[in-house]
């Protein structure tokens, strides 16, 4: 049985593919890779980390986070500190580069 998560990246590897092959040609599409973390999903694009799905909820560089947030990249093993939306209440805002910026 897949979970909300699954779920949720095959329908961004998706979107990403379509976007992909009407975009490049060059090469074939490659999905994201998950790789779990303590606190932390890192969903890994290529050689770059692509953003952060917490698994947890506390405090994260001072900011609140909950299960499900989605996190922009701060470096290859850091989290950006403000959330970009929820993946599990559809609010998880991103594109075919990651995390969108706040606006």
């Amino acid at each position: 049985m897949k979970t909300k998560f699954d779920l949720w990246l095959e329908k961004v590897n998706e979107e990403r593919k379509t976007y992909w092959d009407n975009n490049f040609d060059y090469k074939p599409y490659e999905p994201l890779t998950v790789k779990k973390g303590r606190k932390y999903i890192k969903l890994i694009d290529g050689t770059s980390v692509w953003g952060f799905v917490s698994m947890w909820e506390g405090i994260n560089n001072g900011t609140p986070v909950k299960k499900g947030d989605l996190l922009k990249p701060a470096g290859y093993n850091a989290v950006a500190a403000h959330s970009r939306g929820n993946i599990f209440d559809g609010t998880a805002n991103w594109s075919y580069y990651g995390p969108n910026y706040l606006v």
